[in-house]
């Protein structure tokens, strides 16, 4: 995980991937939608992390950038309190 992450939510984000496809998720919590990287890390030390999955089917992305899991949700989101949102990972 990136050290110069920042929580985007304290909540995942359910969104449909598609079998054979290659994804740019967002690491650093500074993308527009949180889930995807636009580009936003740029300077904050962080790198976006390439995904491909084999199944096409919904998926709960990791919000907060702490996921054991990541970029999957494991649930870790609930140990952050909606006014650390914007802040940095622990």
């Amino acid at each position: 995980m990136c050290k110069d992450a920042i929580v985007f939510h304290n909540k995942p984000k359910g969104v449909t991937l598609e079998a054979g496809v290659e994804y740019s998720i967002c690491t650093c919590g500074r993308s527009k939608n949180g889930a995807f990287c636009d580009g936003s890390h740029e300077g904050s030390g962080c790198s976006p992390k390439k995904l491909t999955v084999e199944k096409t089917k919904p998926y709960q992305i990791c919000l907060c950038k702490s996921s054991g899991n990541f970029p999957f949700c494991d649930g870790t989101h609930s140990i952050y309190k909606d006014d650390e949102i914007g802040k940095g990972v622990k």
